[in-house]
């Protein structure tokens, strides 16, 4: 769908009704660009929604009213743009990765699968994860969660062992006198 109206609705405070903002504007598309079955490219209410050209986009992706995408873009299944959102030139957005209404993404950005664009960003480079982030700062807090996480567990099973366990390997079942044991045999 290209040139659908964008998602903007507004509330009649006299009658409580949704109303639909006009979307009166249109869709520019560049030179050489292709989209993909299944996606929506939404008219714009305050500015044209843009596609620069020899950009690419993958099946099922959303860009939203007053978009505007820069020239030589990839964007792959399943990603969303917000409206009003700016993506300059030579993005490339892995799958499902969004970015946010109203923020902007500069251009030679790479953003990886998945992640969330909160916040504009202005240097170039990789990103990923929600919020997104440099790449190698996410990297670093993901290997630092595994590590927290072992470190978790380690420290509950060893704590169940203790409990388990007394300090010689006797099993300990909360009784601190001598088990007395019989085998059946009776000592005559």
């Amino acid at each position: 769908c290209i040139g659908q109206d964008g998602f903007g609705f507004y509330v009649d405070e006299s009658t409580g009704d949704m109303i639909t903002k006009p979307q009166e504007l249109g869709v520019v598309i560049g030179d050489c660009v292709e989209i993909g079955a299944g996606t929506c490219v939404d008219r714009g209410s305050w500015r044209d929604t843009q596609v620069g050209s020899h950009t690419k986009i993958d099946n099922l992706c959303q860009v939203g009213h007053n978009a505007i995408v820069g020239d030589k873009c990839l964007l792959c299944a399943h990603v969303a743009l917000g409206g009003s959102c700016t993506v300059g030139d030579f993005v490339v957005m892995g799958g499902k990765a969004a970015v946010r209404d109203h923020v902007s993404v500069c251009s030679y950005v790479r953003i990886a699968a998945k992640a969330g664009v909160t916040k504009s960003i202005t240097a170039k480079g990789d990103y990923a994860g929600f919020p997104a982030q440099p790449s190698k700062d996410w990297r670093e807090q993901k290997i630092v969660t595994r590590m927290l996480t072992k470190q978790m567990r380690l420290a509950k099973f060893r704590t169940k062992f203790e409990e388990r366990f007394d300090g010689d390997g006797a099993v300990n079942d909360g009784d601190d006198e001598e088990d007395d044991y019989d085998d059946g045999e009776s000592e005559e």
